[in-house]
């Protein structure tokens, strides 16, 4: 058991979840995409790119046809396609297909221009689907502040380090209450413009932060005013998470909505991990198998997996840099 905890930590990837783009442009009967993915999900959903995705006119079917392929900046690679339909009506476009076949924590982020105007749009499992003239609703927002920690597993590890050596349920929810307050001051504060370090600074703090709560495990006993040192960490985290909302984007007049529905998937999405992982470590303590040793070596896990991600991150800057 304990084997495959710490297995399961050093394993873990951070941000796992993949990001699309898309120009969708409606010219008379034809619909002409530009579909921008990761070089490498390009590849692996290559057989995928037309067949996934699917466009009609009133409910109609439109025949794909691809222009073309080739690498973009940043590691991307650009699809070019024509839908050729029927007729010209409302036009939806359905790519459940393609989103599954990226991954679960897929999105898809559209610019879709017409004659009567530009909107955005996002997609993603459960919600894969969108038509011209419609905006994505805000309400996607809430969607993607749940994916966004449950595959933010780098924010997840945190967590679970902060919680490991365990304690009084009220220092525990000091614990976790210190860095929702936190993050959600500092998630604000980027996305509103009003200040925020970049990823190159951030990234590499939340994988320090991480290793420092497996060492810290080393040597203190319960979680007892640990909300000290969450508080400040959680900080960090909330640029991370203004990051990756600000990749979506957000509609222009709504961003305090959004903000809002985001956070609150965010917290939502912790919520639940925690309501998972706390009554399994208290049965691993009652049954005897999370005892002194076995919580060290998972903060070992914890440190490692930190260490791991630091030095992944700035390898990535550095060779960004050059």
């Amino acid at each position: 058991m304990l084997n495959l905890l710490v297995t399961a930590v050093l394993c873990m990837p951070a941000h796992q979840a993949g990001l699309s783009r898309g120009t969708w442009v409606l010219d008379g009967t034809h619909v002409e995409l530009e579909l921008v993915l990761q070089r490498a999900e390009s590849e692996a959903a290559r057989d995928a790119i037309v067949s996934g995705i699917a466009v009609a006119i009133d409910g109609d079917p439109c025949s794909p046809t691809v222009l073309g392929e080739g690498p973009v900046e940043e590691d991307g690679h650009a699809w070019r396609l024509r839908f050729a339909c029927p007729r010209a009506g409302r036009v939806s476009v359905e790519l459940a297909a393609l989103v599954a076949r990226l991954g679960a924590g897929h999105r898809h982020l559209g610019h879709v221009v017409t004659s009567d105007g530009t909107h955005e749009v996002v997609a993603a499992a459960g919600a894969s689907s969108f038509a011209f003239g419609e905006a994505a609703g805000v309400g996607a927002y809430l969607l993607i502040g749940v994916e966004h920690i449950l595959l933010g597993f780098d924010h997840l590890v945190f967590l679970f380090g902060l919680i490991l050596v365990g304690g009084r349920l009220r220092s525990l929810i000091a614990v976790i209450t210190a860095f929702t307050v936190a993050h959600s001051v500092t998630l604000a504060c980027a996305v509103l413009g009003w200040w925020a370090p970049p990823s190159s600074v951030v990234e590499p703090l939340i994988a320090l932060s991480i290793a420092y709560v497996g060492v810290e495990n080393l040597f203190v006993k319960n979680a007892d005013k640990r909300w000290r040192i969450t508080a400040p960490f959680g900080l960090v985290h909330g640029f991370g998470f203004a990051g990756a909302l600000s990749e979506v984007g957000m509609p222009q007049g709504q961003v305090p909505l959004v903000l809002l529905l985001f956070n609150l998937g965010v917290e939502l999405g912790q919520l639940a991990v925690l309501a998972l992982v706390l009554p399994l470590l208290q049965w691993l303590r009652r049954r005897g198998w999370l005892g002194a040793r076995a919580t060290r070596w998972l903060s070992l896990a914890v440190v490692a997996a930190g260490v791991f991600w630091l030095v992944e991150r700035l390898v990535g800057i550095v060779a960004n840099a050059t």
